[in-house]
């Protein structure tokens, strides 16, 4: 619970110097602090790929206990949807980043335990289910791996149609298809051109 808390007790400190990050990391203190600091943007940035796509319904999870109880079968699925489509846009963005910064590589653990840290906070569950979706998008990296390392135009394509049926929309016609992948490849081109290369470069000023 302690690491959800410092995700918490980080963004409010941080909120009010509007997330900056020159300021941010130079107030790092350790590899792991800028790590930590690092993964805030990377889950700003696979989040925002889940904005920008017009499946409303599927990205809206309702985090409730009663609900989960009475529905379970359905609260299942809708935490499936959510922790696939979250996992396959972060492993998009950590594509990107891997292939700004291939050293990063060697922190890929951290990262994504971190990552989960802080969409702990956006979504606002709690430990037992932060656990719960790390080891799911861990596996999912460990699945992947090769097609995000391979910075190929292929393999990007391949996760990107992966990020497309992890929304389990159940449509047949090939029209729609066709126009929905079109509409998810949009938003991660989108998302990839606004990469946000000025905190990467803060990032490895202070990352030593």
């Amino acid at each position: 619970m302690k690491i959800i808390l410092d995700a918490k007790n980080w963004r409010k400190k941080y909120k009010l110097i509007n997330y900056c990050p020159k300021e941010i990391f130079r107030d790092s203190k350790s590899k792991s602090d800028s790590l930590f600091s690092l993964s805030f943007f990377i889950m700003i940035m696979a989040t925002e790929i889940l904005f920008n796509q017009p499946f409303g319904k599927k990205i809206g999870i309702i985090h409730n206990n009663i609900y989960q109880k009475v529905f379970k079968k359905k609260y299942e699925k809708l935490v499936r949807v959510e922790t696939h489509t979250f996992g396959y846009s972060f492993l998009l963005i950590l594509e990107k980043l891997f292939k700004e910064e291939q050293s990063l590589q060697n922190y890929v653990k951290e990262i994504i335990n971190f990552v989960t840290c802080h969409w702990a906070t956006i979504i606002k569950f709690n430990e037992k289910e932060r656990l719960r979706r790390l080891e799911i998008i861990y596996s999912m990296w460990k699945e992947n791996k090769k097609l995000v390392l391979s910075f190929k135009d292929e393999s990007k394509i391949d996760l990107i149609f992966f990020l497309y049926k992890s929304f389990e929309l159940g449509i047949s016609n090939k029209g729609i298809i066709k126009k929905n992948i079109s509409v998810v490849n949009f938003s991660v081109s989108k998302a990839k051109k606004e990469f946000r290369f000025d905190v990467l470069r803060e990032f490895k000023k202070n990352f030593h």
